[in-house]
Formats: C-alpha cells, sequence, structure tokens
C-alpha cells in the first residue's frame, strides 16, 4: 500500500453553476486536504479521501462568496464538505470509477465519480468531472434562487497527490 497527499498547490477542487436566464458562474476552493492509500495489486482495496472548507469559495466575486458561504453552502454551521471512498473500480486502464459518501451541509449522500489516473512514480494525477444536483444537499437559498438557479453543478477536479 502506497500513501499520498494532495499537493495544494497545484490540485483544483472546482464547479461551475449556471443560472436559467444568463451566464454560468465557475468557482473553485482554495483550501482542502486529501489522501489516497493506493493497493496496486488490488486497486478495490484502495482508499481516499477529501475535505473541503467551504467558506473557502471563490468565484471571483466577494459578494455573491458571501451569500455562497452563509445561504447555500451554511459554512459557519457546515463548515466542510466531504467525500470518502467506499469502492474503487477499474473501468479501464488508467480509469476508475470511484464511489463514496459525499456529505454537503450535512447531508450524506452516494455519489459515483469516473476517475482519470496517471501515476508518474512519486505523483499521481487525477482528473473528474461529475454533475450533481445541489438539492440532494440543501444547497439552497430560498424558493426564488431554487428556481433562478439550475440545480445541476458540474464539479471539476484537477488533482495532483505526492508520495507521503
Amino acid at each position: 500500500m502506497t500513501d499520498y497527499v494532495l499537493d495544494a498547490d497545484r490540485t483544483r477542487i472546482g464547479f461551475v453553476a449556471a443560472h436559467r436566464v444568463g451566464g454560468k458562474v465557475h468557482g473553485h476552493f482554495a483550501t482542502f486536504e486529501g489522501a489516497v492509500k493506493v493497493e496496486a495489486v488490488d486497486p478495490s482495496a484502495s482508499s481516499g479521501w477529501l475535505t473541503v472548507q467551504m467558506a473557502s469559495v471563490d468565484t471571483g466575486n466577494r459578494r455573491r462568496d458571501d451569500q455562497l458561504r452563509q445561504d447555500f453552502f451554511g459554512a459557519p454551521a457546515y463548515p466542510a464538505m466531504t467525500f470518502v471512498a467506499t469502492a474503487i473500480t477499474p473501468s479501464a486502464p488508467g480509469r476508475f470509477e470511484v464511489t463514496g459518501d459525499l456529505t454537503i451541509r450535512g447531508t450524506t449522500s452516494p455519489l459515483t465519480v469516473p476517475l482519470e489516473v496517471t501515476d508518474t512514480g512519486d505523483e499521481l494525477h487525477f482528473t473528474a468531472s461529475r454533475t450533481i444536483n445541489r438539492h440532494t444537499w440543501n444547497a439552497n437559498w430560498n424558493s426564488f434562487t431554487t428556481a433562478l438557479i439550475r440545480p445541476d453543478v458540474v464539479l471539476d477536479l484537477d488533482v495532483t497527490a505526492r508520495r507521503a
């Protein structure tokens, strides 16, 4: 088993949300940590976790970020979003289906993420994109924003993990 930790300087945990009328909002989280344990002989025995600090959201608009922290994410009461892998299944060379428990705003729901992995020896590079429905995790402010903002949010991961 080989242990890896996320390289915060070379990792991006991003998202894209869209208004029903108007454009898309691109953002990312600046503060997070995570680790991966890789079992090369039996990848299904591997594991991983990720914790993202919700107050670190950045969309390039301070007012919107403050509203996301307070009203959508409830960061004062629910400071972190977590993902803990429960199953890792190889799907093709360098590709895996990672199933785990995603917790946002105190609500946990299973999520499967298709992951592409590149192994350089001392580092692993993961890329993934997965659309989630924010209503599953009650990431809403009020009925107006529930109607105004599309429920689908694209999570976009570009992760570098280095050998621990």
